[in-house]
């Protein structure tokens, strides 16, 4: 299989905790930041965690739970769930603002089926989302490239675009975080030299859709 080419300082390069294939595996399946956000507060709850997050939050739990482990929001211990020290600090959050989760659970409610941006519709949620997303493995690259697009005149950077800039510095972290693993999409994707064919890259059915959805 065509991976792509790798180079010595890849290593320091891709700052993140496992590997690019790990994080292109992990899918949000939900759309609102919240969903995540009231996870944490949903198993701190003395009610149980799944009747908080589906009274108040959203349906798919599991989802919710798997974007929560996902931002490291929750850890997996032999007794169960726990917060972690991010998680701790949504929770922190809340009770300053609100006095109580219950208070704050409950705004949760009015987010339900809304189109607008976290940001805008609730300012400091938005900026609490934005520091949980920081702390994900893969943020801070992704966003320090899309400022050297920037930087360099591509004020509005295509996925093709960005894909292309990441693959000169980058190539087996671009490759393992956009590409579909297939052997497929790698041949039709990759020359043998492991450099892309770029007429390719407008077919969206060769990239990993999490990613993409990310």
């Amino acid at each position: 299989m065509v991976v792509g080419n790798r180079t010595s300082d890849e290593a320091s390069a891709i700052r993140f905790q496992a590997t690019a294939q790990g994080v292109a595996d992990k899918s949000f399946n939900l759309n609102h930041p919240k969903n995540y956000l009231g996870y944490p507060l949903a198993v701190y709850h003395s009610d149980t965690t799944e009747e908080v997050l589906s009274e108040y939050v959203v349906g798919d739990t599991a989802g919710a739970q798997k974007g929560a482990s996902f931002l490291g929001l929750i850890k997996e211990t032999p007794t169960g769930e726990e917060l972690t020290p991010l998680g701790r600090e949504v929770v922190r959050y809340v009770l300053s603002r609100y006095g109580s989760v219950d208070a704050a659970i409950e705004q949760f409610e009015a987010w339900h089926g809304t189109k607008h941006r976290f940001y805008t519709e609730a300012r400091e949620w938005g900026l609490l989302a934005r520091r949980v997303l920081w702390a994900y493995p893969a943020t801070q690259l992704i966003v320090e490239e899309l400022q050297a697009l920037h930087d360099a005149g591509i004020f509005n950077p295509s996925i093709i675009d960005l894909i292309e800039h990441l693959h000169t510095s980058k190539p087996t972290f671009t490759v393992e975080l956009f590409i579909r693993g297939t052997d497929q999409a790698r041949s039709q994707v990759l020359t043998e030299d492991g450099e892309f064919r770029v007429d390719q890259l407008d077919d969206g059915s060769h990239y990993h859709a999490p990613t993409v959805f990310q």
